[in-house]
């Protein structure tokens, strides 16, 4: 009886102490893995937009993934500029980042007024690259997101011009937003026809 009941304090024992084991690991648990991306491991300590290593620029701030190459596909109309961003995916424009076509498009723009003067101004995704820490053309922030940026610093190929949104201006449907790096504004109702330069974005992972 009395091997009998130390052999139970054993089992029991040693159940706990794996328990314990297990609970306590500093191993994370194995999550599920993206079937079109590899997990996130875009981070640093000093970004705020961080170069990937992969053709992509995150920023830690929105979660927000820009293509590296701000000048991959030219200038483009309005149609035309959301269809390219659309078929973006890995092996394009120096991309290395396992996306597929559909994951990528052109960010959202908004503006209370037909002209939003600074970009930074606006609501979006597009605004959230600007900011008050920069005052010059193409008025993008730098890596630290305390300056302006520089070729390379983390983005390549960056244009003083004109950049397409995603957004139709609600007064017209044939008139669109875009975000002018020349001047530091938003403008509305410019015609979709026009050629314009294309900076795809995604969301994280």
């Amino acid at each position: 009886m009395k091997m009998k009941t130390k052999v139970f304090l054993s089992v029991a024992i040693s159940a706990v102490a794996l328990v314990g084991a297990v609970a306590g690991s500093l191993e994370p648990p194995p999550g599920p893995v993206s079937p079109t991306r590899p997990p996130d491991k875009c981070f640093d300590n000093t970004s705020r937009l961080v170069d990937c290593g992969n053709g992509t620029v995150k920023d830690n701030e929105t979660g927000l993934f820009w293509l590296k190459n701000a000048d991959c596909f030219g200038t483009r109309d309005w149609a035309t500029a959301n269809i390219k961003a659309a078929e973006l995916g890995h092996g394009q424009c120096g991309l290395t980042d396992g996306s597929l076509p559909g994951d990528w498009r052109l960010p959202t723009l908004g503006c209370a007024s037909s002209f939003c003067l600074p970009i930074y101004t606006a609501t979006g995704e597009f605004p959230t690259i600007f900011g008050a820490d920069c005052t010059a053309a193409p008025y993008v922030l730098n890596r630290a997101g305390t300056g302006c940026w520089t070729e390379g610093n983390p983005f390549t190929g960056v244009q003083s011009f004109n950049y397409w949104s995603s957004a139709t201006d609600p007064a017209t449907p044939i008139g669109g937003l875009w975000v002018g790096l020349n001047g530091n504004f938003v403008t509305a109702g410019v015609s979709k026809t026009n050629a314009v330069h294309v900076w795809p974005v995604r969301g994280g992972p």
